[in-house]
């Protein structure tokens, strides 16, 4: 079963085409409206995913690219993204 469009970012969708199944990688797992972020941590464990940190409507950890198109299957998983790189506002 392919998963959902949308749901994963073309850059992680790539990486796990690419990739070997030991590989991993840092995801950012956004959860639709309604979603218990504890529950979806469970799951997303369950899943594959080593979680690393849970927020308001978000879990993070790192994935497989086998644990990737199982969490991208999950109806209350928004989007899978990957991490971002953080960029200074001050002029160097």
């Amino acid at each position: 079963m392919e998963p959902r469009r949308g749901v994963v970012t073309p850059e992680l969708e790539r990486w796990s085409r690419d990739a070997d199944d030991g590989d991993r990688r840092t995801a950012l797992v956004r959860l639709r409206g309604g979603a218990e972020v504890g529950q979806a941590a469970e799951r997303l464990t369950s899943l594959g995913m080593e979680v690393t940190s849970t927020g308001p409507g978000s879990v993070i950890g790192a994935v497989s690219p086998p644990a990737l198109r199982r969490i991208a299957r999950e109806t209350w998983v928004l989007a899978v993204e990957g991490p971002r790189t953080l960029r200074s506002l001050q002029h160097d």
